[in-house]
């Protein structure tokens, strides 16, 4: 039986960035008539139950999401219910595959999923791959060679930034601003979706 679309984000505590794509993301979907899509969101080190935060909240009630969030703990279950995660930054997508290694090939910084220049995609792959080889070789106590170390380095300096800035702490204008570029890049998102079709 096909089930909906489901797509999890994912930042650092869930309470700033993940929330607020999570509560535009639906407001989106129910815009655009696509009804068959779910939306949740999660924090790599997120306390279960916090509170989303007031200033995030404050920009989701202004745009007319009314829901209160909650925040979650990035867990098995959720990894396993989604169908594409997507990461606030480049570290919580290492920290979800390292976590979840099983889960790599849906696992995404929001900015790279939804950016199409076919060379970075291409380096997002091969750094993926080199990932994915480096956590097997910790784990069964391998060591990692000095090739290996420059070629990770190398390749994380010419990609292009694909990190939302954590407004965490900041005022409510440094929270616009976050909230600004997420929505740009899940307007993106939600245009890639409708190409690509229902899975």
């Amino acid at each position: 039986m096909k089930h909906n679309k489901r797509i999890l984000f994912v930042c650092t505590g869930n309470t700033c960035r993940s929330p607020m794509a999570e509560g535009m993301m639906r407001l989106l979907l129910q815009e655009q008539g696509l009804h068959d899509m779910e939306v949740r969101s999660a924090g790599v080190a997120a306390y279960d139950g916090t509170p989303m935060s007031d200033h995030a909240a404050t920009i989701l009630k202004e745009k007319g999401f009314g829901e209160e969030l909650r925040s979650t703990q990035l867990n098995e279950t959720l990894v396993d219910w989604a169908d594409l995660i997507l990461t606030m930054t480049n570290n919580h997508k290492r920290h979800t595959i390292q976590l979840y290694p099983h889960a790599v090939d849906k696992v995404a910084t929001l900015k790279e999923y939804v950016d199409d220049k076919l060379e970075a995609a291409g380096k997002i792959a091969e750094m993926n791959s080199l990932l994915t080889e480096l956590q097997l070789k910790r784990a069964l106590a391998q060591p990692v060679t000095d090739e290996e170390r420059a070629r990770l380095m190398t390749l994380e300096r010419e990609l292009p930034n694909q990190d939302i800035a954590d407004p965490f702490g900041g005022p409510v204008s440094l929270y616009r601003q976050c909230a600004v570029e997420i929505e740009e890049q899940l307007h993106k998102l939600v245009r890639k979706l409708k190409q690509g079709g229902q899975q």
